[in-house]
């Protein structure tokens, strides 16, 4: 229900919310509406960290109880939640500057990780599986699946004990109210990342994942910039839904080298659900774009390229572009053709 807010001398309409299902109120916010948070979220098992928990729990908002900004002063709830400009400016119109820690604000999510790509597309020269960034995985997606964030993940802040499973050091625990978006999650590795050698990154990964199967958003997001799932849809072969995520976000993508994956990865996924005129519409498109923003990626765009050929019934077409990114195109073209095989995910 919307309600009409008077606020000083301004006016303000806020979606009324009644519960403490955070992550309903996650979404409102992202669509970029002002909540009314009615009732109080219990706290049960952790320490009382309002407003901080509710602000982290949401991600990528602030707080501000509604008693703040209309001079009542005292109650903690109603809270009015929103994105971070929405607040600081319902608190510039308030009669009285709320006292701190308000507008309180979630820390800031990371979804660039490019910087560390070195980690992921190095063979490793190390052993196989490194024990130490396995463990750590294990215990960060532990801590994930259980709605708590680490809050201070770097290298130094983990121990080990005998078994070799990695103990937190020094945390600053965020406990949250719901599950972690993908986005809170990686943010919450990132000071991690800066240590890590490729083959601590592909131990790190494995522990990850084997510890929490059911969100593996949280490594496609760093390895791959997905934020809307897109990669998990592509892989399981649901094409048709790795078309409309992908879709989605190259609606407020504006990275060329970003959009350009996209743009590929896309092409494959059309290619396998039979649309294959907008496939290769795709195709020139991130060819395009690449040959203009980022030339140092266009030969790999052949592999995508050769798929919508391919299945175009273009096979000697596919062959001969192929043949900029493997010795043996035909073979590779077998192996692409078959409409079981595991297309390879482009990342660019």
């Amino acid at each position: 229900m919307t309600v009409l807010l008077e606020l000083g001398a301004t006016r303000v309409e806020a979606t009324e919310f009644a519960g403490a299902d955070l992550s309903a109120v996650r979404e409102l916010v992202e669509r970029g509406e002002i909540v009314l948070l009615r009732d109080e979220i219990p706290r049960a098992g952790s320490p009382d960290q309002w407003p901080r928990d509710v602000a982290e729990s949401i991600g990528e908002c602030a707080v501000v109880p509604l008693s703040c900004l209309t001079g009542a002063g005292g109650p903690r709830y109603p809270l009015l939640v929103g994105r971070r400009e929405s607040i600081r400016y319902l608190c510039s119109y308030a009669d009285h500057v709320p006292p701190r820690p308000f507008p309180c604000e979630a820390q800031p999510v990371v979804a660039d990780y490019r910087e560390f790509r070195h980690l992921w597309v190095t063979v490793p020269q190390e052993p196989a599986l490194d024990p130490d960034g396995f463990a750590i995985g294990t215990t960060l997606a532990q801590l994930h699946s259980r709605n708590v964030l680490h809050g201070d993940a770097h290298r130094g802040n983990w121990l080990f004990d005998r078994d070799g499973t990695a103990l937190v050091h020094d945390p600053r625990p965020v406990f949250l109210h719901c599950r972690p978006s993908a986005e809170q999650c990686a943010t919450d590795i990132r000071p991690l990342l800066p240590a890590l050698t490729p083959g601590g990154w592909q131990g790190f990964r494995l522990g990850y994942r084997r510890a929490w199967p059911e969100e593996g958003r949280v490594i496609d997001l760093i390895q791959l910039g997905d934020r809307t799932g897109w990669a998990a849809a592509f892989r399981v072969g649901d094409f048709a839904r790795a078309v409309e995520l992908t879709a989605r976000q190259l609606d407020a993508e504006d990275t060329p080298i970003v959009r350009v994956m996209l743009l590929a990865n896309r092409a494959m996924a059309l290619s396998r659900a039979e649309s294959h005129d907008e496939a290769l519409q795709d195709c020139f498109a991130a060819l395009k774009l690449a040959k203009r923003r980022c030339p140092h990626v266009v030969n790999g765009l052949g592999l995508a390229l050769a798929v919508v050929l391919s299945g175009q019934g273009l096979r000697d077409e596919a062959v001969d572009v192929l043949r900029a990114v493997s010795d043996q195109p035909e073979q590779l073209l077998g192996r692409l053709a078959r409409m079981d095989a595991q297309l390879p995910i482009m990342n660019l």
